[in-house]
């Protein structure tokens, strides 16, 4: 179809009291518009400084978009890499990724997405990581959503264990035929460890502008 759509360009920042990063990816579909099942490639870039260093990371990402009625999945595995630079000296470390995004056309007012990543770059600790995210949203217009959302992180198998984070708030985000924009903020919550860790709740936010063409 000509003028359809084949790529997603996207790029975002969030900051919390420990941490902050930018970040900015893309998607292609080399054989179908953006919207309809076919292969995706993906790729990845950021930066970010938490409380003892500062990282560059990336995702190298391979997968598939697929639509089963009101529901999207779009599934990725591949290559991820991660260059650390702290006050003990520099690491890096690449290993595997994989993705899994969902979205749900619930009706016309309400819909629901969750995302979970998993990787294998943390050294530091050894250790495979996770990311996860949902958010709840309902259209006060068609293009404007409101909603709630929820997430976690983590490591999963490292001994000692780093501690794991949860964050939950509300979002906005507005869409048009071609991208989005979105913004959320709220409250993060990580698990203490006496004598290291051992504050409340802080706060945390986050922007993302995503384009198609």
């Amino acid at each position: 179809m000509p003028g359809r759509a084949t790529w997603e360009l996207w790029s975002g920042a969030e900051a919390s009291q420990e941490a902050w990063s930018i970040y900015s990816g893309a998607s292609w579909a080399p054989f179908t518009g953006i919207h309809d099942d076919g292969l995706r490639l993906r790729v990845v870039l950021g930066q970010g400084d938490y409380h003892t260093g500062t990282v560059t990371y990336g995702d190298l990402l391979i997968g598939y978009h697929k639509q089963l009625g009101a529901f999207t999945f779009k599934l990725f595995g591949g290559l991820a890499f991660a260059n650390h630079a702290t006050w003990e000296g520099p690491y890096a470390h690449s290993g595997g990724k994989g993705v899994l995004e969902t979205w749900w056309t619930i009706s016309d007012r309400a819909w629901a997405s969750a995302d979970v990543a998993v990787s294998s770059t943390r050294i530091n600790p050894p250790s495979n990581d996770y990311g996860s995210r949902v958010r709840l949203g309902w259209r006060l217009w068609p293009e404007l959503s409101v909603g709630l959302e929820g997430g976690a992180g983590g490591p999963i198998d490292a001994t000692p264990a780093p501690p794991d984070t949860a964050r939950i708030g509300g979002f906005l985000r507005y869409e048009w035929a071609a991208g989005e924009v979105s913004v959320s903020g709220g409250l993060a919550f990580k698990e203490p460890v006496p004598g290291v860790h051992d504050d409340g709740p802080g706060a945390f936010a986050t922007v993302s502008l995503l384009t198609r063409f």
